[in-house]
């Protein structure tokens, strides 16, 4: 009996050991990715991915369960803190994913597994111009903490999720290839006297994907020297835009009344009067790629050469939390 049992702990000990030993050379954090090049414009590939409702066309996990699954939406469709609950079969469990943010024509989403087992993964749905067309992708990251990323020796992930994602993107080609039907634009390109400018905030070049917290912090910054000097709301100007590097020469900016002197960590920025090409919408900042594509293609109809690119937020986040009230207005100013 002791020999039997000194043998069990032995097993026990090498079978830990082992965990241990796997978990330290594998992997912690998992990257699945899939594209695939559909033949129509990158707005209607994209209004696929941004609108839950529209999922039901393509979705690979709804088709498996012959399209029974249940799905509980919420918020407001194609905007960020949108999207939906499932209750499947067996086969595809239960969940959440929600839309945790819009960047251009990339969604990022968060998506919770609660059946058959807890687990939270995050990745982003793409949609860019290539040659004619359009590739979409379909990332999705994992992350497996030390020990319990030594179960990866046998779970092939990539293969798991890939195969997955490429029946979806494929169903996505056919759905929209067969479904090739711009859809009506509300975007109108009027050339206005864009006024002269005075501004403060902070100017810098910083990566595309920190957009957001450089105006928080712009704003932060304005308005502890008074908000009563501020007479407009908040804008973006951009000097370049450097989409290969993922970054940005902008000024986060208010205008203001009082020039007397600048707030600590922040300067004054002039803008003189010009003609200016200039879009105005409401809705959230999903049409903004729809409104700078008219926008460039007005000018280059034209012949106009443009200088810098000023984005006006009437009404944004920090005046109504819907974002189906905002209002951005875009001047492209020509030199």
């Amino acid at each position: 009996m002791k020999k039997f049992i000194r043998f069990v702990v032995i097993m026990v000990t090498v079978v830990i050991a082992g965990i241990l030993i796997l978990g330290v050379y594998e992997p912690k954090d998992i990257t699945v990715k899939r594209s695939v090049l559909i033949r129509a414009p990158k707005e209607a590939v994209f209004a696929q991915m941004v609108n839950f409702k529209n999922w039901t066309n393509w979705n690979p996990w709804y088709m498996m369960d012959s399209g029974k699954m249940k799905m509980t939406y919420y918020g407001t469709d194609g905007q960020p803190g949108s999207g939906y609950k499932w209750e499947g079969t067996e086969r595809t469990g239960a969940g959440e994913i929600k839309d945790s943010s819009l960047n251009g024509m990339q969604m990022l989403y968060e998506l919770t597994f609660t059946k058959p087992a807890e687990r939270t993964v995050w990745g982003y749905l793409q949609a860019t111009d290539t040659l004619g067309m359009t590739k979409a992708t379909w990332t999705c990251n994992m992350h497996f903490p030390f020990p319990f990323n030594a179960a990866l020796i046998r779970l092939d992930m990539d293969k798991w999720f890939g195969g997955d994602f490429e029946d979806g993107l494929n169903n996505m080609k056919k759905y929209v290839e067969a479904h090739n039907e711009a859809p009506a634009s509300d975007i109108v390109v009027e050339e206005v006297d864009y006024p002269a400018h005075l501004f403060e905030g902070i100017h810098g070049t910083i990566p595309i994907a920190g957009i957001t917290k450089y105006f928080d912090s712009a704003r932060a910054i304005v308005m502890a020297g008074g908000a009563g000097k501020i007479n407009g709301p908040s804008a973006g100007i951009y000097y370049t835009w450097d989409t290969a590097g993922k970054q940005t020469n902008m000024a986060a900016v208010y205008p203001v009344s009082d020039t007397t002197k600048a707030v600590k960590g922040a300067s004054f920025i002039n803008v003189a009067g010009a003609k200016a090409a200039m879009v105005m919408y409401k809705g959230g900042y999903s049409k903004e790629v729809e409104a700078h594509g008219a926008i460039l293609k007005y000018l280059a109809a034209k012949g106009h050469a443009q200088s810098m690119v000023i984005e006006e937020y009437t009404v944004g986040p920090h005046e109504d939390a819907d974002s189906n009230k905002w209002v951005t207005k875009i001047y492209y100013l020509i030199k």
